[in-house]
């Protein structure tokens, strides 16, 4: 038997506002006063932000919300923020800001205002909604003010929910990239393939998966050149690009908005056996997609990898990229940089997400307490984005706690045990998953 490690960066993503910014058509009809304009603070480091759904606590965004944080908006989608009433102060107004690029050769992000909201007070909670039809994923930031200024109540319990009409069946496109072998156990590409859909449509029960689809990155009609079959690709060194963009959503129209994972030889830093954004927040075309090596890379070896250690580590991996974080916290998972909107990157963190905000997924504080899961600043993974899987050797772990963990037979454990075919979802984890996905455009 042996293990698989996983360590989540949950440095989210180090992406440029340009490339991740809209600027597509939005209903500019205000629900609230046409008054001044408070923009979000220039002089604020604007790293923290809200994704849809997410149970856990952010209160490193609620503390900056009124000075600026940014929201992770989709197409069609009806959204909530709420927070609890602070009766010392005012109601608040909350301003919405699209950024888009500034045409001036810099890095920077210009911001239009989009919503004016006044909120409504449910329970002891003021509670903002809006609806905006982009046509893509969008950022925007916030302002929270009363007569101009910014608020001075405490914003707490901050919630960000969204509801999409979008289906709850999704295809797998899997992109096999450069030269691959068969695995460790001798498992071709082709059984890998059929391995992988019985064992998603498995422990992704409360969606459907419809098809999973074979695709060789030499093939591609555009980039296919960029991509030789004969030689073995890894991840952030064959191309700066570890996540492999231009090869999502393939031209096809059965693939074009199907979820990608690029299975290459390896990736770039010791280690490494998978890598996806938390929220990746888009199918197909786009930032979407989960990477998965059949080796391992160290110091001084290349680990070959077993078609179990694969596919457990795309579900893991999978699991990240639909929004749901480890069920116990590694010190990586609080170590996060982020890109300010001049394009610098900032480190941050958030100490109150120490657990995923489900009620039905245990925490082992052993993980956070232990050396096992370190912060590692030199990694090239941190400077890129993205939760990581790391591989450990067995010798380790047996002399360790982590076996008494009540978490360690969920899914999103940060350490997966081969030949376990007992690891598995919860309802609220399947829940989340679903409505992440009802979101996505697909």
């Amino acid at each position: 038997m042996k293990n698989v490690c996983k360590k989540n960066v949950l440095t989210y993503w180090l992406l440029a506002l340009v490339c991740a910014c809209v600027f597509t058509a939005c209903s500019s009809v205000t629900e609230a006063g046409d008054g001044a304009t408070l923009y979000p603070d220039a002089s604020h480091v604007f790293s923290f932000k809200l994704y849809p759904n997410d149970m856990a606590v952010n209160d490193s965004a609620a503390a900056h919300l009124a000075r600026g944080i940014k929201l992770i908006v989709h197409p069609k989608a009806s959204y909530k923020l709420s927070f609890d009433v602070d009766s010392t102060q005012p109601a608040p107004e909350l301003q919405l800001f699209r950024t888009f690029e500034l045409n001036d050769g810099s890095r920077k992000s210009g911001l239009s205002r989009v919503r004016v909201l006044s909120p409504t007070v449910v329970g002891n909670r003021y509670v903002y909604e809006f609806n905006c039809q982009e046509n893509e994923m969008s950022i925007w930031l916030t302002s929270l003010g009363v007569d101009g200024k910014y608020y001075e109540g405490q914003v707490k319990n901050v919630s960000f929910t969204g509801v999409g009409s979008y289906s709850d069946h999704f295809s797998i496109n899997l992109v096999v990239v450069g030269a691959i072998e068969p695995t460790k156990d001798s498992v071709s590409v082709d059984s890998l393939s059929r391995m992988m859909l019985d064992l998603f449509r498995e422990k992704y029960y409360g969606v459907t998966i419809d098809t999973l689809y074979v695709r060789y990155a030499n093939d591609h009609p555009t980039f296919g050149s960029k991509y030789p079959s004969g030689r073995p690709w890894v991840a952030g060194r064959s191309s700066e690009d570890l996540f492999i963009k231009e090869l999502a959503g393939w031209p096809e129209e059965e693939t074009r908005n199907s979820l990608t994972i690029m299975l290459v030889h390896s990736i770039v830093d010791d280690g490494v056996m998978g890598c996806a954004r938390l929220f990746s927040g888009d199918m197909g075309e786009g930032q979407g997609s989960v990477v998965v090596g059949t080796h391992v890379r160290s110091s001084t070896k290349i680990e070959h990898l077993t078609s179990e250690t694969i596919v457990l580590t795309a579900i893991h991996e999978t699991g990240h990229f639909f929004g749901l974080r480890h069920t116990s916290t590694t010190k990586r998972d609080l170590k996060q940089y982020d890109e300010d909107l001049d394009g610098s990157l900032v480190l941050i963190g958030d100490w109150s997400n120490l657990e995923d905000g489900l009620t039905d997924t245990p925490f082992c504080d052993y993980i956070l307490k232990s050396g096992l899961y370190k912060s590692a600043d030199e990694s090239e993974i941190l400077e890129i984005g993205g939760d990581v899987i790391y591989w450990e050797s067995l010798k380790y772990l047996a002399k360790s706690s982590i076996y008494s963990c009540p978490d360690i037979e969920n899914i999103m454990f940060p350490v997966t045990v081969d030949d376990n075919y007992d690891i598995y979802f919860t309802n609220q984890q399947m829940e989340l998953i679903r409505s992440t996905l009802m979101i996505l455009p697909h």
